[in-house]
């Protein structure tokens, strides 16, 4: 092998580094289901070739980088680029980049034998550039050939993992880890022994390719079927959600039954007294609290409105102004209802908890769910005390809370949620309030 790394020029490494580092970003983010936009991809592969030019040019000059080392650092590179550009959340960053290296390093490796089989010649001295271009160009068209068939058929290594845990990641990411440290070793001894002259025959030469592909095949099929799990154990978990909010609206119904039969009792006494002008208003006032709930469960669908009539019965039982206007369509929403509802619903419940000490004419909730050219936006206000700003720098932290021990997942989720589809998500406080406003772009 080459004990350090040959001399680069910036027209190698911008020829070089900047096509693959925008293919081998499309084809990370397209293992995690992730599409990204083409100034996305312009701005990661840019972002790289930058990092590659202080790598080589800069820190090169100054000392020798043993070859191999600095694909490490490349990688490493690369998952805290597509973190920042995408917004996602460090280990998925991690495991996207992990998922595209293996791939990619599979196809380099396999590349090697078909090309020296070919050419008759050892093509992956990194001297050879004049080998290296067509075998590069190859790997190109492969690697996109790929990236199409994923987003074709919608395949998904890491799609339903709406609650990741630790041990998940881990155990995901050192599986990928061992298989590239696997095919690389492979790699090199069928490298030394081409370098060394060694006389291949075609089986050997199809054993290597069968045992090259074979490794991520099945690394791939376990990963695949320890996805499909735990979006079966996440689907069970929505089904005991839907259960508990139906059993809130049951709840919510039967108070409201409750209310209108004493509402019915009074307008009964007053009409029996002859106050006609009170049982007027008696009437006006609970038609309208009854209009408001009507408009709500008139949206087009159904789980949201489920939701929001749940969570207006709650206030109401709670004696707080929940006020919610919705100004959008739900049928073309880029995520799944129950994830929007996990977002509105939080939003929600933390600002009633907000508020809840507050005295009664004070406790109140404002809603705003519409649309723009940007796509959904949730604006959520209460009326409690300011947030401090240290506070709110920590507070979509995992675990983070000021109402005890056993809190802080809600908001930490609702962050998740969020910049899986691409948003944001601000917070804004001052002595009049607390507001949270979510984007989701279409």
């Amino acid at each position: 092998m080459v004990d350090q790394l040959p001399e680069v020029t910036f027209t190698i490494i911008f020829l070089y580094s900047f096509p693959e580092a925008m293919v081998l970003a499309l084809l990370s983010l397209s293992m995690l289901g992730i599409r990204p936009g083409f100034r996305q991809i312009l701005l990661i592969g840019g972002l790289q070739v930058l990092f590659d030019v202080l790598l080589f040019l800069v820190v090169g000059k100054l000392i020798n980088i043993p070859f191999g080392i600095h694909t490490v650092v490349q990688a490493a590179a690369l998952t805290m680029i597509i973190h920042r550009v995408m917004r996602l959340p460090c280990k998925s960053s991690c495991l996207a980049v992990l998922f595209g290296f293996s791939i990619y390093l599979c196809i380099e490796t396999l590349m090697n034998p078909f090309m020296t089989f070919i050419t008759s010649s050892v093509i992956v001295s990194p001297d050879n550039l004049w080998l290296i271009i067509p075998m590069f160009i190859i790997k190109m068209m492969i690697t996109l050939l790929i990236i199409f068939l994923l987003y074709r058929f919608n395949i998904r290594f890491t799609d339903g993992w709406k609650r990741e845990r630790a041990n998940s990641f881990f155990l995901v990411a050192g599986l990928m880890f061992a298989q590239s440290i696997l095919i690389l070793l492979l790699g090199n001894q069928y490298y030394m022994a081409d370098k060394g002259n060694t006389d291949f025959g075609i089986p050997i030469h199809l054993s290597f390719v069968l045992v090259n592909t074979a490794i991520p095949v099945i690394t791939l099929v376990i990963i695949r079927q320890y996805t499909d799990f735990i979006r079966n154990e996440i689907e069970t978990e929505a089904q005991l959600d839907t259960l508990r909010h139906i059993e809130e609206l049951l709840n919510t119904m039967r108070i409201q039954r409750h209310n209108f039969t004493h509402d019915l009792q009074a307008v009964y006494g007053l009409l029996e007294v002859k106050e006609f002008q009170e049982a007027r208003n008696y009437l006006k006032k609970s038609v309208n609290e009854v209009a408001a709930t009507s408009e709500l469960v008139k949206t087009d669908n159904m789980g949201v409105a489920a939701l929001l009539y749940t969570k207006t019965g709650l206030a109401e039982a709670r004696n707080i102004d929940l006020r919610i206007t919705v100004k959008a369509g739900f049928r073309q929403l880029p995520l799944e209802v129950r994830d929007f509802n996990s977002i509105i619903g939080n939003l929600i419940d933390n600002a009633m908890e907000a508020v809840a000490l507050l005295p009664a004419p004070e406790r109140k909730v404002e809603v705003m769910i519409c649309q723009d050219y940007r796509g959904y936006v949730v604006e959520v206000r209460n009326c409690g005390s300011s947030i401090s700003p240290e506070v709110i720098a920590n507070i979509f932290t995992p675990g983070f809370s000021t109402k005890g021990e056993g809190r802080g997942m809600g908001l930490y989720g609702v962050q998740k949620l969020v910049h899986k589809c691409n948003g944001d998500i601000q917070v804004k406080s001052d002595r009049d309030g607390t507001s949270f406003r979510v984007l989701i772009p279409e």
